[in-house]
């Protein structure tokens, strides 16, 4: 019986609002990311020095209120809207800041530490400030490299093999204000070890039904000479969408996290 494969590539996508106020990613004291919770590890990386594991992921801070003296003095531009902050070492509440290489360090398998500000490095966080760690290409050094033991590494399925979608809930946005939710995928492994692997996707709020039917689209689609991409993110940031329930090949789905983990 012919079944059309589904290929699953990866960008992880890691979601905080601080209420603490720490300098930590991933909890209110060093905290590792895991494949689980965030689709990437990214490999150590001190802010002094040069690294070419940052190419692949953004850390981003939308401020909550507006403070002085929090933030490097040299970075410039609001990442969202393109425009020059009013003063560059004091956020204003809702600033969106890219953080660059020089502002924070991972150490100690995959704890992010965002460096305190001081002259030009680094941004304090503050209470119920929001951060965003978003990978933007694929990259070995982020933890997405094609390793047997990397469990976030590209994927393929057959569609018989696909058991159910399962919305989760996500109290989360993006940094553009963009309501979020979850959707895991569950596939039997097509190893015959008779496992379950997850597909994690993060998209669009109320997208659920669409993402379900998208599914019913790619396993009736009668494509049977190469795998169907559901989606993918290559080493030059570019992404290729299935597209919704059409399959139009756009990113209507809002998908900004998508990555494999197991049950």
């Amino acid at each position: 019986m012919k079944t059309p494969y589904i290929y699953f590539g990866q960008k992880g996508y890691y979601y905080e609002s601080d209420s603490s106020g720490d300098q930590e990613v991933g909890g209110d004291s060093a905290t590792s990311l895991t494949l689980a919770g965030a689709g990437l590890l990214p490999v150590d990386h001190a802010h002094n020095t040069a690294s070419t594991s940052t190419d692949a992921y953004n850390i981003i801070i939308k401020a909550a209120t507006g403070t002085t003296g929090d933030r490097a003095d040299d970075n410039l531009t609001d990442f969202l809207t393109g425009i020059d902050f009013t003063a560059a070492a004091n956020p204003a509440a809702g600033d969106v800041t890219a953080l660059r290489a020089k502002d924070w360090d991972v150490a100690n398998t995959s704890q992010v530490t965002v460096i305190t500000a001081s002259g030009s490095v680094g941004y304090d966080i503050q209470n119920n400030d929001k951060l965003w760690l978003e990978q933007v290409a694929r990259h070995d050094a982020a933890g997405n490299g094609p390793s047997a033991s990397n469990l976030s590494s590209a994927f393929a399925y057959p569609m018989a093999n696909f058991m159910g979608a399962n919305p989760v809930a996500y109290a989360g946005e993006h940094y553009d204000g963009t309501a979020l939710d979850q959707t895991d995928l569950y596939f039997l492994k097509s190893d015959g070890t008779g496992g379950t692997d997850i597909i994690r996707i993060i998209h669009t709020a109320n997208k659920y039904p669409d993402l379900v039917k998208t599914m019913e689209a790619i396993a009736n689609c009668g494509i049977y000479n190469r795998a169907v991409t559901f989606y993918d993110l290559d080493i030059n940031g570019l992404e290729t969408f299935a597209g919704g329930p059409s399959l139009s090949g756009a990113n209507d789905l809002g998908i900004k996290g998508c990555w494999r983990t197991t049950a």
